[in-house]
This record gives structure tokens, sequence and C-alpha cells, in this order.
């Protein structure tokens, strides 16, 4: 049992002073960017809409079963 216990100790020792650096992480860089291109989208004409209206009718029909 003492085996276990000493084991136990040993471990999460490790564990714990395993990453306790900061500079072992990836450095950040200059390059990175925080604007983003949002793509345009189009305007459904009636037949589409109507086609994506049946489609979403049938889905939620399926679902109320």
């Amino acid at each position: 049992m003492k085996y276990i216990i000493y084991i136990v100790i040993i471990v999460s020792s490790i564990l714990c002073l395993s990453c306790d650096k900061p500079e072992e992480l990836t450095p950040k860089t200059a390059t990175v960017t925080t604007s983003f291109l949002i793509p345009t989208g189009t305007i459904l004409t009636a037949e589409d809409r109507a086609e994506v209206q049946a489609r979403w009718d049938e889905y939620n029909e399926a679902i109320n079963q």
C-alpha cells in the first residue's frame, strides 16, 4: 500500500512540474491577421424559396412523428 501512495505522489508531482516554463509554448507571430473577408450571399428566387420551404417542411414532418 505504501508503494502505491509513493507512486501516486511521484506521478502527480511529475505532472504538476512538467510545464512550468511559458517559453515552452510556441511564440505568437505578428503576421496573424484579424480581418476576414465574409462572402456575399445571393438572394433566392421565388422558386428557390419554395423549394427550400418544401424541404424544410418535409424535415419538420419527419422530426415531429
